[in-house]
This record gives C-alpha cells, structure tokens and sequence, in this order.
C-alpha cells in the first residue's frame, strides 16, 4: 500500500491515535472511535446480532463518513479481542466499501506504521460476524442455565484445574523454581529433585508479556497494585522523551513470550552498538513468535538507550519499571547462563528445574508445583476469558469478589471459587469445546450440549 495514498487509519484508543499521528506519514489521518461507537444487540431466537448506534458518537460517525469519502484507502486497526473485532465488523458495515482493510499495529514509529499498511489484509466481516454471533450465543444460553456459575467463576475455577500443565514450583522455603518444559501434575502434589552436575544446561530468560511484567512490577514494589502497574505500564508506553516522538517500548498488551525474526535482527544491532560485553543469544535458542499474531514481547524500542539516562528524564516508577523491562530484556537477548546443577526427577521425563537467582547447593529437594500471578493472566487468556490488556483490573475485581486470593506470587482459588474445585476438570473441558466450536456455524442447541455435557 503506497503511503502517498491519502489514508483513513481508525483505532480504538484516543491516546494511541494521538500517538500514531505524530509519526504516521503525512498522508494518513488517523481516528480513534474512543470505545463503542455503536452498541452490541444480540436476538438469540434468530440469531440475529444487530449494531445499534451510540447517540454520544454521532459527531464521531459523521466525520467518519466525511474522511471515508475522501481516502483512497481505509484501514481498520483495532485490536483481535472480541470488542476490537465488534468495532471493526461496525465500520465495514457502516462505511459500506470494499475499499475496508484491517492492520496490525506493532510499532508507533513511522517505520512501524509504514510496515502496518503495507501488510493490511481484507476486513472480513463475515467471519467476523459469525465469531461475535457465536460469542454472544454462548453467553445468552450459558445465562439461561441456572446450573452454571457466573462465567468468570466457572473459567477460574477451570483455571486451578489438576489437568493443566505447570511451569513454576516452590521448595520447602518458598524459594521459586523454573521447569525447562511443562510439567502436569496435582498443585498438592510434591516429588523429589535432585542436582545433577552431568547435565550441561542453561538458565534461559524468555521475553516478557504484559502478565509477567504486571507481576514483576509488583514484586519489585514499583506498583503498589496489579492495577497501578497495568496503568503504570500504558504510561509508559505512552510517555516521550525529551524532542522525540517514538515511545520507549513496544506496544505493550500481549500475551506472546517472543519477538519477531525481523524484531530479532534489530535487537542484535543495537546489543552489538551499545558494547555490551556478553554474547548475543545464538538464533537456535530464540523464542520466535508467529508472524500472525498481532503483538510480540514488550521491549525497549531503544536497547542501547541507558537505562540510567531514561530514567533520568522521567518520574521515578516510569523509570524503575523502564530499568526492569530494559534488563530482563537484555537478558532474554543474551547467551544463557549456564547452570552448575540442574535439578532433575527421573520420572519426569528430560526436563530439569532451576532458579532465576543464585543456585542452592543442597543436595536434595521436594518441589510442589504453583500458579504465579503470571500464569494465572496465561491460563485464563489461554481460555479466551480474559485479554492482557485488563489483566491488573481483573486481578482485582476478583480479589474483591472472592473469586481468588493472592500469597507473595502465587495465586489461590477465593472462597467463593472453592465449592467450584470439585468440577474444574468439567469446566476446563467445556471452555476448550467451546473454543473449538466457536469457529463454526453454531446454534443455540449445539451450544446448550456443550455447556450441559
């Protein structure tokens, strides 16, 4: 797609808007639809979804239909979630072009940018349309049977569930474990490791998600809440230096725990530059995302930026939590460090446990496995319940609802998330037969089977 086309860019946030604009080629004029500019209206007896136009965005609409008028392309570029996807299938429906595209933002750079529109792809809004339809049927009917429990609930329960694997355990002392590979075992459930000195492996740091950082940000006391450092991160994000208009750090709500080959490439050019002494992690151990997915790790945008001299020109916990995203991720980047004494148990197959701190010489350990804050925001968004971009908001409105309870890193089932326990295998199954069926043409009674199952 040429950047000399004159170009609608829509997005949902005011503040990503103003962002990209102050980049984005002259010949492109962003808007934002500042949330719902039409209103979901879902008829499950004919299975019917209707956009309902919000009254308070009608200046919104017209200029909208003003600047579609004059573009020579328009490209929709909210986010994949449910109400990104809402947004998007509205303006094809409403701009009636097929002129629509959708586009993936991954860098507020002019570079970035320039890269999202010329990687956009047809707006589809017939599948869209579909995927929303069978969301909202499987709330209505899920709403309608008095056995189930709330959704959340139930995909928290579904959450604690004996089936899903772990990749975080505890000693006797608390201290915290890492396994090289997943291990499905029961949270009560303790087994035996021990060091293994023949074993040449490594302690290696994987890029960060927004999950990890949240908990991260807390357990640095950088935040005082999830929710603090949820917010904090987005300020982040948004905040400039002094005579520059590119952010810090990637766009940072994601799930994804890598960067992209082309992310990969920059990273090393600029680790090289700033003349750091370790090696750069050879390319058969870097974690590669998908190109298909729409946000990589969070990063510096600048690796070879001192951490010293950013946070000097910013307030203090903008600053600190730019240091902690700054090192780990020069430590993702950099070769693994190799482990003196792996900790293995020989009924679990070839994968071996460590810590991220200094290595404990006793000879013999029991570990137990746990669900850190982080793997809980993995769990649940693995089961389409919840979007990293929430993910500090949700944590709390759960722990005010009893839904859960938080102890130093672990998170806990609430009590009102206890009486659940007995069926989170059930529910764990019907969340992830709703997600494969979720891609089909649904109705109300293929629903109902499942939920009811």
């Amino acid at each position: 797609m040429s950047d000399s086309i004159y170009t609608l860019l829509v997005v949902e946030s005011p503040v990503l808007a103003r962002l990209i604009q102050q980049v984005a080629p002259s010949s492109v004029f962003v808007m934002s639809t500042g949330g719902y500019c039409w209103h979901p209206e879902y008829d499950l007896k004919q299975n019917r979804l209707k956009a309902v136009a919000n009254p308070e965005q009608a200046a919104f609409r017209k200029e909208l239909k003003e600047q579609a008028a004059w573009a020579g392309n328009i490209v929709v570029a909210t986010d994949t979630d449910p109400s990104g996807d809402f947004i998007a299938w509205c303006l094809g429906r409403f701009l009636k072009t097929m002129m629509i595209k959708r586009g993936k933002i991954r860098h507020i750079s002019k570079s970035g940018i320039i890269q999202m529109l010329s990687e956009t792809t047809e707006l589809n809004d017939t599948y869209l349309e579909n995927r929303l339809k069978n969301r909202h049927m499987i709330r209505s009917v899920w709403h309608r049977l008095p056995t189930l429990p709330d959704p959340e609930l139930a995909a928290i329960a579904a959450a604690f569930s004996t089936r899903l694997p772990f990749s975080t355990f505890a000693d006797e002392t608390g201290t915290i474990y890492k396994s090289s590979q997943p291990v499905t075992a029961s949270p009560d459930e303790w087994f035996p490791v021990s060091p293994d000195s023949s074993l040449n492996e490594f302690r290696n740091y994987k890029p960060l998600s927004t999950f990890d950082i949240i908990e991260s940000a807390v357990q640095a006391d950088i935040a005082s809440s999830y929710s603090e450092a949820e917010n904090l991160l987005y300020a982040l994000f948004q905040h400039r230096l002094n005579l520059s208009d590119q952010s810090l750090i990637s766009y940072p709500r994601t799930d994804a725990n890598a960067f992209y080959p082309e992310t990969w490439e920059g990273l090393h050019t600029q680790f090289l530059a700033s003349g750091i002494k370790s090696s750069f992690k050879p390319s058969f151990l870097r974690e590669t995302a998908n190109p298909d997915i729409p946000h990589e790790s969070v990063y510096p945008l600048q690796l070879d930026l001192d951490p010293d001299d950013a946070a000097g020109r910013m307030d203090s916990q903008k600053g600190e939590l730019y240091r902690l995203i700054h090192s780990h991720t020069l430590r993702a980047c950099s070769m693994p460090e190799p482990l003196q004494s792996p900790l293995v148990n020989d009924l679990l197959g070839d994968g071996f446990f460590y810590t991220e701190g200094k290595e404990n010489g006793a000879a013999r350990h029991s570990l137990r496995p746990i669900c850190t804050v982080s793997d809980f925001g993995k769990r649940l968004n693995s089961l389409d319940a919840m979007t990293p971009s929430v993910f500090g908001t949700r944590l709390h409105e759960w722990l005010d609802k009893k839904y859960i309870t938080i102890n130093g890193q672990q998170v806990l089932p609430g009590k009102k998330c206890l009486p659940l326990l007995n069926r989170s295998e059930h529910f764990l199954q019907m969340l992830q037969n709703l997600q494969k069926a979720r891609e089909e043409n649904l109705d109300p009674e293929t629903v109902k089977r499942i939920l009811t199952s």
